[in-house]
């Protein structure tokens, strides 16, 4: 899809994403959760962070975000570090590329190299 946002897409599908996905979703595997409940509990947890954008396609989805918004109990400092030390590997994945260009004349992808 290249009109409106489409163009845009590619980013959240970068070597990078690919690659932090899984292992994200190993730390909410490991905690027994769900990926949506790792990644809205930790939204909900930085204070820094103001608004949270959620998509749903269905009832269930969107019960199972609020359920994951309400829960009082944070996640815990263990869990925290293990995302932390994911995303220090790669600070903005969805600016990441293996193929950043050398110029800003359609040459590569804009971003910085994957580490």
């Amino acid at each position: 899809d290249t009109r409106g946002w489409g163009g845009t897409l590619y980013r959240y599908r970068t070597e990078a994403v690919q690659q932090a996905i899984p292992e994200y979703a190993k730390i909410a595997a490991k905690h027994k959760m769900t990926l949506t409940e790792l990644s809205l509990r930790w939204t909900k947890q930085r204070s820094l962070i103001t608004t949270t954008l959620v998509g749903h396609t269905n009832m269930k989805q969107l019960e199972e975000s609020v359920k994951y918004f309400a829960m009082k109990e944070p996640l815990s400092e263990d869990i925290m570090w293990e995302i932390d030390m994911i995303h220090m590997r790669n600070r903005l994945p969805i600016f990441s590329s293996n193929r950043v260009g050398k110029d800003w004349f359609g040459e590569g992808e804009i971003g910085e190299p994957i580490p």
